[in-house]
């Protein structure tokens, strides 16, 4: 029969895991779709290996891969050491699936070079997390690692989505949209750092700045496309947001220690959010006309899908697994499995999204897409499910420190009695 500590440690492995393999898997499908993309095939290879490569894209590879190594050490018990060997097979299969299908790609080229950075992003991603949990290790679960409360699943969900802002703006004043999803990342990590970092292991705010910065390398560096000045201006405004949210968290912890922080960051930032998902749907917004369209497909016939099209689709949707995420977090508290929760997400990302259609209906280079509409409200499922997966692990995690709690009152009094 097992113990209690091991029932409640397996638990909370096994919330871990499923919540990591979600995330994991998310990353990897994004991943994959942008560097398929436009998806055109053909039946014989195409071409041969490429030796061709420059610093941009060897950067891109590297840091690309670092979210898919950091995320795959959630999936390992808790303070496990980083499984190097299956990190790097992990690393490299997902990385040498795309490649061998970039052969049969006309619009791709096949490199080894490829194969080799983004193996070690990979790598790098499991080498920092295993840094980062040895640095704020502690036994008082929810508080033990920030990065298993419910509200950092919304820091992973913006590094793709930074991603393909930058690669569907073509090099256009479009990629300023990237700073709103860098102010929205710095909130939370002020947020973060404050209410549960800071008091339980008295960590300074240069280890905020740090934290912020390393989103900033993963999420900015990439959607910025070698844009020195919106690097800057992003990290600029992640750090600096981090900061002001960290000392007005710092401010109403010392009011009420008990408070509940992530609705009010989230209050905080959804209208930031809500304007750059208005703005990035219709945008240019100088090119609507007095004709409204729609169609079913997921574009006009007029208008090819190329791959700067096809990333501006999926950045819409991938938009849309934070709004069921943000929905799905508003009622936390509720003890709801995803069949329950599922219609409440669904009706009101459903709406957001038929609301944004209507007024795509406009835009000759968008119209209103039925299969968008479809593809959105079915990432705000996903993005809810998310969201459920990660409050059954931080109960999980609370329920294991109630009982090492109760576990070490009890010693106190059997070594008495003795």
């Amino acid at each position: 029969m097992l113990s209690p500590r091991f029932r409640f440690r397996r638990t909370a492995d096994f919330t871990a895991l499923r919540l990591g393999r979600a995330v994991l898997g998310y990353l990897a499908l994004i991943t994959s779709i942008i560097t398929m993309a436009p998806f055109r095939f053909q039946w014989t290879p195409a071409h041969g290996l490429t030796n061709i490569w420059n610093w941009s894209d060897l950067a891109m590879n590297v840091l690309m891969f670092v979210p898919f190594g950091f995320v795959y050490q959630l999936t390992r018990p808790r303070g496990a050491p980083p499984d190097w060997p299956r990190v790097v097979v992990l690393g490299a299969a997902l990385s040498g699936s795309i490649e061998t299908l970039q052969l049969f790609s006309p619009t791709r080229f096949t490199s080894l070079l490829d194969l080799a950075t983004n193996t070690a992003g990979a790598a790098i991603g499991a080498w920092a997390f295993a840094r980062l949990a040895r640095r704020v290790e502690d036994d008082t679960a929810v508080q033990s690692l920030a990065l298993e409360l419910p509200l950092m699943g919304l820091v992973y969900q913006l590094i793709p989505l930074c991603w393909l802002i930058g690669l569907g703006s073509e090099g256009g004043v479009r990629r300023i949209f990237v700073l709103p999803v860098a102010a929205f990342a710095g909130a939370i990590l002020g947020t973060v750092h404050a209410a549960y970092l800071a008091p339980q292991r008295h960590q300074d705010r240069r280890w905020l700045v740090a934290m912020a910065l390393g989103w900033v390398i993963v999420a900015v560096v990439p959607g910025a496309r070698g844009d020195i000045d919106l690097i800057c201006a992003g990290a600029t405004l992640t750090i600096g947001v981090a900061l002001l949210r960290g000392i007005a968290t710092t401010r109403d912890r010392a009011v009420d220690v008990h408070r509940r922080f992530e609705l009010p960051t989230l209050r905080l930032v959804l209208p930031l959010f809500a304007a750059y998902l208005a703005l990035s749907s219709l945008w240019p917004l100088d090119a609507a006309m007095p004709v409204w369209q729609w169609t079913v497909a997921l574009a006009p016939s007029q208008v090819e899908l190329t791959q700067p099209v096809v990333y501006r689709l999926l950045e819409h949707v991938a938009a849309f697994t934070l709004v069921g995420y943000v929905i799905a977090e508003f009622h936390g508290r509720d003890a709801r499995g995803l069949r329950a929760a599922a219609p409440r997400v669904a009706l009101w990302a459903g709406g957001i999204s038929l609301l944004l259609e209507l007024a795509r209906g406009w835009y000759p280079d968008t119209g209103a897409s039925v299969l968008l509409w479809i593809f959105t409200v079915v990432a705000a499922l996903f993005g809810g499910w998310l969201y459920l997966l990660q409050r059954d692990h931080v109960r999980a995690l609370v329920d294991r420190r109630r009982l090492l709690a109760s576990l070490a009152e009890t010693k106190p009094m059997v070594a008495h009695a003795a």
